[in-house]
């Protein structure tokens, strides 16, 4: 496998890719221009080639990814020894596992660049750091836990409560630019079936709601 981490670079805080992270941030909490200057000074520029591995299974996770352009997908390696994806991470989304970096833990999934792609890369133990400083930061952390938990509380029920067709039709209608950016046969993996089965569920007559 192919890691590379890329060239980092350290950019002006009103640069493009700085001001796509803090609309997101503003999403979640309102941080004073001094605090957010404060956020900006731990984050480098990552540039990644397509197909690169940004994380191997197994590593630690040290680091707190801002997708400014491209695509990640997050993926597990099977008992069968075959990858399974477990994400996709396009832009202006924030990614990484506080849980790993917290219990100081392997990961148990990899990191891989879909397209040629643009992070804003911050080592964690800055990030944690930054919450006693202001009750603003404690609340960025806590609100980042909450989506990471939000989105694997709904992937696990996806599965279990889902038929494949349901989880493809909802796959389509929240990422529908997924569709035409992920390669077919990871779209299957991560809907949990094959090929055969994804090509049947999208030449399927669509539902009239």
């Amino acid at each position: 496998m192919n890691q590379k981490k890329g060239p980092q670079l350290r950019m002006n805080e009103d640069s493009h890719t700085f001001k796509q992270m803090r609309t997101a941030v503003a999403a979640w909490v309102d941080l004073a221009e001094t605090q957010w200057q404060q956020l900006a000074a731990i984050f480098r520029l990552r540039s990644v080639h397509d197909r690169d591995y940004v994380l191997l299974p197994g590593a630690k996770m040290r680091e707190l990814y801002f997708v400014c352009q491209g695509l990640l997908r997050f993926y597990y390696i099977n008992e069968e020894g075959n990858e399974a994806n477990k994400a996709f991470i396009p832009e202006n989304t924030f990614a990484g596992s506080l849980a790993a970096f917290t219990l100081d833990a392997p990961v148990l999934y990899g990191v891989q660049a879909l397209e040629p792609t643009t992070l804003l890369v911050a080592r964690f133990s800055d990030f944690t750091s930054l919450y006693d400083q202001h009750p603003n930061f404690d609340r960025l952390g806590r609100k980042f836990a909450e989506f990471l938990l939000i989105r694997k509380e709904l992937r696990a029920r996806s599965f279990l409560q889902q038929q494949a067709k349901d989880r493809y039709l909802e796959f389509s209608r929240q990422h529908p630019d997924l569709l035409n950016r992920v390669p077919q046969y990871h779209v299957a993996s991560y809907l949990g079936i094959t090929e055969v089965s994804l090509s049947r569920l999208k030449n399927a007559p669509v539902p009239v709601s």
